[in-house]
């Protein structure tokens, strides 16, 4: 699998409507769908996902960066550049965010505390939430070449692209479908 996000703007859509393993959910609902376009200023994402029973949601005011945010509702993305760097961004069923680089697997290279993005944030009528951010492109890895699109959500893990394991482990990039920005 192929994802090319395109120069124009219709930008990239992706669902995620299975386990991390490649299960299909129980209830066949999509439970997260991101939109990735390119911007002058940077990476453009939008999330939408559904409000259920009980969202788990982080203390703390919408558009606030909050360590540990996979512990809650939330949609995250993944982008792989050169070698095992990556990008991990997180956005929240509140309205919280994470942003978080590695240079190799697990490994952590900066937490991205200074960076003070504008995250919009809305619970709509059809009883969704979306989330938007514009990560600059200084942030976004070099020659990025695959990506993958998760969503932790009552209590299930799911994946765009499934991900082998008795265990859900996001962190295998080498895995992840092929991709360009």
């Amino acid at each position: 699998m192929q994802y090319v996000v395109p120069t124009d703007s219709s930008g990239l859509e992706l669902k995620v409507t299975h386990l991390f393993n490649g299960d299909p959910c129980p209830d066949n609902r999509i439970w997260a769908e991101l939109s990735l376009s390119r911007l002058r200023d940077g990476l453009g994402v939008l999330v939408r996902g559904p409000m259920i029973h009980e969202q788990r949601i982080p203390e703390g005011a919408i558009g606030s960066r909050v360590d540990g945010l996979w512990e809650y509702d939330v949609i995250e993305l993944f982008l792989v550049g050169p070698g095992h760097q990556y990008l991990e961004l997180e956005l929240g069923a509140g309205g919280h965010w994470l942003l978080l680089s590695f240079d190799s697997i697990r490994h952590r290279r900066d937490a991205h505390e200074r960076f003070e993005p504008i995250v919009r944030f809305e619970k709509t009528a059809q009883k969704e939430w979306t989330s938007s951010i514009v990560i600059p492109w200084r942030l976004v890895p070099d020659n990025v070449r695959a990506l993958n699109a998760f969503a932790i959500m009552g209590g299930q893990f799911l994946s765009l692209s499934p991900l082998p394991g008795t265990e859900p482990d996001f962190h295998q990039p080498d895995l992840f479908p092929s991709a360009s920005l």
